[in-house]
């Protein structure tokens, strides 16, 4: 709905249009729950990793990359158009040639996020793909620290990162603009500091640190915190309030992750779950929109944005239509489920069968004489 934009929530209620606009927070929920998910597929009762680096990391690109690539060529043809519709000057080559390399190698997080044209949503990519390079060496740290002491780290980790956002914006902001309205200070933080996977390395640790604490009450190592009901109310409440309140809190601090504490309350009231939010999670038509979903996330702004481009060049179009939204989510769809069908899950076994280990031949006890 974000990406949407006021061609959905023009006239809509103010409250609405605020907790829509704030959707892009859900690129967090998406970095904590990676932490958890991770975290309940690889770490083993001892909070050690259950496989080899090699093939933790092996797992996660037949994962992600084929998609990945994928959505990139079906942004490829109106990112050329954009790229070079003032034509082919110096400068437009320039700017190509730094998104191709920076987006093609998924390190365009760590770079100005000038290579974010080519299909926006893929930056989150990059950042994951460095919090997948540091899972083993967290599950490492995690194996030899006790519970406790990961929620230390944890929240020291945090607090950092939001000080350090606080900060940064006190330094260079002006006391006007102390506020959550991202078009006053959009230009400052969004092409570096808040696409950067540094400042959500936090998320990937509440994530996991939601799992342990899961994890405990379950082996009964410690008494239930609260229940999944009650988390899963006060998260969602407390998120949706903080939407539509934007009180005194820099643009900054939210880019990097303020509600992610939040996030991490969500998944573990859910992942607890086991009465009608548990039944209707599990229905047929929910399990497969969350396994198109990885499709859909990549692929919805390119379809949006070609619809925009159609929209201008037939001038009796209505652009901010309801029925343009609906045609749009009704095509991210379907596209999402070819993707999913055709490249995702073939292309993944395919890479995960390719590079298993190969199983080694056991010596004879005996060798022949």
């Amino acid at each position: 709905m974000l990406h949407f934009g006021n061609a959905v929530t023009t006239g809509w209620p103010s409250p609405f249009r605020r907790v829509f606009a704030g959707g892009f927070i859900g690129v967090d929920l998406f970095f904590v729950l990676s932490g958890f998910i991770l975290s309940w597929n690889y770490l083993d009762t001892t909070g050690a990793l259950n496989c080899t680096r090699a093939e933790f990391w092996r797992a996660r690109a037949a994962r992600i990359l084929p998609l990945y690539y994928a959505s990139l060529m079906l942004a490829l043809p109106l990112f050329l158009l954009l790229q070079f519709q003032q034509g082919n000057t110096p400068e437009s080559i320039r700017s190509a040639l730094i998104t191709a390399a920076s987006t093609l190698s998924l390190i365009q997080a760590w770079v100005k996020p000038s290579s974010n044209p080519w299909n926006n949503p893929a930056w989150s990519l990059s950042v994951e793909v460095a919090l997948y390079l540091a899972f083993p060496l967290l599950a490492a740290w995690i194996w030899r620290k006790s519970l406790r002491r990961v929620f230390q780290i944890t929240a020291l980790t945090y607090g950092a990162t939001i000080l350090f956002a606080l900060l940064f914006f006190a330094l260079h902001g002006h006391p006007s603009e102390w506020k959550w309205e991202p078009i006053t200070d959009a230009s400052i933080w969004i092409p570096w500091l808040g696409c950067n996977p540094l400042v959500h390395f936090h998320e990937l640790l509440l994530g996991a640190l939601a799992y342990l604490v899961l994890r405990a009450e379950q082996t009964g190592a410690r008494k239930e915190w609260i229940s999944g009901p009650q988390a899963v109310w006060i998260s969602s409440a407390a998120v949706i309030l903080l939407l539509i309140w934007r009180g005194p809190i820099p643009f900054m601090a939210v880019l990097v992750g303020i509600y992610s504490p939040l996030f991490a309350l969500l998944i573990y009231g859910l992942a607890k779950q086991q009465g009608l939010a548990a039944k209707i999670l599990s229905t047929r038509t929910f399990v497969f929109l969350g396994e198109i979903s990885f499709a859909l996330y990549l692929t919805h702004l390119t379809v949006w944005q070609n619809m925009e481009g159609f929209n201008m060049e037939h001038n009796y179009i209505k652009q901010g239509s309801a029925l343009n939204f609906l045609i749009c989510v009704v095509l991210s769809l379907a596209i999402a489920t070819l993707l999913y069908k055709f490249i995702e899950v073939p292309y993944r076994k395919t890479l995960r069968a390719k590079w298993k280990p190969a199983q080694r031949v056991p010596l004879p006890e005996k060798l022949p004489a």
